[in-house]
């Protein structure tokens, strides 16, 4: 029975972990659609507040703010050791916000890079001590 408590733990963790990495992603994309839409004609205080008061940039914070309590929350529950590997996976959420929502160029080496990181965070996963999360 004790395992069973276990394994719940680890999937709740889990789920956690997995909505801030998703959370963080489209944040940092939305930031970085509202960053280039309040532009860089203007510097200084102006630009600033015409960046701070742009909804995307509003939206993308408050999404990494969410981040980080789901994160906080993560780390209350589980080892470090668990948590963060699978926040590796927002290199790959990125990469694909990137190329879709923000119409990057994102080149080979970045989508192979992206996925490296993906599959190390599978193998540090896969080597996780036995006693839970």
């Amino acid at each position: 029975m004790g395992s069973d408590i276990a394994v719940v733990a680890k999937w709740k963790v889990l789920a956690i972990v997995l909505l801030a990495t998703l959370a963080v992603s489209l944040g940092e994309a939305i930031l970085a659609k509202g960053m280039k839409q309040s532009g860089t004609d203007q510097s200084g205080a102006i630009a600033q507040i015409r960046a701070v008061l742009n909804l995307p940039v509003i939206i993308g914070t408050l999404l990494m703010i969410v981040y980080f309590g789901l994160y906080m929350f993560a780390l209350k529950l589980a080892d470090l050791s668990f948590v963060l590997p699978i926040t590796g996976l927002s290199y790959l959420i990125g990469a694909f916000m990137a190329k879709w929502y923000l119409h990057e160029t994102v080149t080979p080496t970045r989508w192979c890079g992206a996925l490296f990181i993906t599959l190390g965070v599978v193998v540090v996963g896969l080597g996780e001590k036995a006693g839970g999360p």
